[in-house]
């Protein structure tokens, strides 16, 4: 585990006060700690040793599903975007999931004016 994950990149060490209480796992994509995750076989526990935390005893895996698999067991899924219409051919022939628009409640407030371009900053500020 110390050759393989640098505090603070992959992991960060959680604190209480001046007390270590755990180690969370960093996502790469969004650098926040993922809460109630924990690395498997061992790897957490070699973190814990690593920091100088108490270790917490190993959990164990009782079944895997992916999002996929859970979904086909629901006669209907529904969901909301803004992008969705603009994917609806491939969402129904790869899903089998028809896209249905829903108008907005109010006109739309948005004020859509030409483009402009500026020489320099002064002129953009005027």
């Amino acid at each position: 585990a110390k050759e393989l994950f640098e505090k603070d990149v992959e992991y960060s060490v959680i604190m209480e006060g001046d007390k270590k209480v755990g180690v969370g796992i960093i996502d790469s994509f969004t650098g926040r700690v993922l809460d109630g995750r924990r690395w498997s076989d061992g790897l957490h526990q070699s973190i814990e040793a690593l920091e100088g935390i108490e270790v917490s005893e190993m959990s164990q895996v009782i079944a895997k599903v992916t999002y996929q698999s859970l979904f086909r067991q629901f006669a209907r899924l529904s969901g909301m975007t803004g992008t969705a219409m603009a994917d609806a051919t491939e969402l129904e022939l790869t899903y089998d999931l028809k896209v249905t628009p829903v108008p907005t409640a109010l006109p739309i407030a948005r004020r859509d004016y030409p483009d402009v371009a500026f020489k320099t900053r002064n002129a953009a500020d005027i």
